[in-house]
């Protein structure tokens, strides 16, 4: 039986590790067209888990990754000492609280197949984990962290776009952005620096303009981009969003996880890491559109 242990210790970008702020949802990742599944919403500052069972790995996936079983849907998975519960179509779960520290993970899927994963959590963290599971067990696939702990910078829709702006050319700051739209290109000049949508499933944040991520670090999560996403630095990380227009990678170990490409997707850049994304091979581009 495979059995894995996941340090999950904070390190850069390097095979999705890496920091921002706080609620979940999933895309179906399925063959035939994705949508955005039913939110589920994650509790800002408390201690918790999101699993994504079994995404498929995507052609531009250059990182290393254990090969996803079959089973998405009715997957149990549960804490030792804590809760646990079963992964509806979409393969995700989430799972809190659950107490700061090492914790066992056991993943049974509906056809028999079981193991177990060490996964370490900080207080305040939420930690997304991909994990797959097939008659050889359960295993890590990547992980996602979000230090609820650091400093939230607020946005509004009524705020201006250089408002907005200044907040991401800051580094070191999660920037939460409330429910609405927000009209003009977006620059991520700064480091190591969260976007984060509200909403769910994030399609409360609508971008209507180009997002361009120059530093490092950086990261977005949980927005509809109504435009094009361009990435030249290192080390940053796309999850739960959906772009309409063109993507353009050329920044070093970036991480794309769980999301929608309606457009072109170009990746220059090296150690991209890529599981359960529409619109890039093998996975068709939603059918519902971005």
């Amino acid at each position: 039986m495979r059995i894995s242990t996941f340090d999950a210790t904070y390190r850069p970008h390097r095979v999705a590790r890496w920091v921002g702020a706080a609620l979940v949802a999933g895309l179906l990742a399925g063959c035939g067209g994705d949508t955005i599944t039913d939110p589920t919403e994650v509790q800002l500052g408390e201690t918790m888990f999101v699993f994504v069972v079994n995404p498929l790995v995507n052609d531009a996936n250059e990182a290393p990754v254990p090969e996803p079983g079959t089973a998405r849907s009715g997957v149990d998975i549960s804490v030792a000492g804590g809760p646990s519960g079963t992964t509806a179509a979409a393969g995700v779960l989430v799972l809190g609280p659950v107490a700061p520290g090492t914790r066992t993970v056991g993943v049974a899927d509906p056809h028999g197949n079981a193991g177990e994963v060490a996964l370490t959590i900080d207080e305040q963290d939420l930690r997304e984990i991909a994990v797959a599971v097939d008659a050889s067990g359960a295993a890590a696939m990547a992980e996602v962290v979000y230090r609820f702990g650091g400093e939230v910078v607020e946005i509004t829709p009524a705020m201006t776009l250089a408002e907005v702006n200044n907040a991401l050319a800051r580094s070191n700051v999660i920037v939460f952005l409330r429910s609405g739209s927000y009209s003009g290109d977006l620059e991520f000049s700064g480091s190591n620096v969260t976007l984060f949508g509200e909403g769910a499933g994030g399609g409360n944040v609508t971008i209507n303009g180009n997002v361009t991520v120059s530093g490092s670090s950086n990261r977005i999560r949980g927005a509809r981009i109504a435009g094009d996403v361009e990435v030249s630095g290192s080390d940053a990380g796309i999850s739960f969003s959906s772009v309409t227009g063109a993507t353009s990678i050329s920044g070093s170990d970036t991480v794309l996880l769980n999301n929608a490409f309606c457009g072109p997707v170009e990746i220059g850049g090296s150690g991209t890491f890529a599981l359960g994304n529409a619109g890039m091979a093998p996975i068709n581009a939603p059918s519902t559109g971005c």
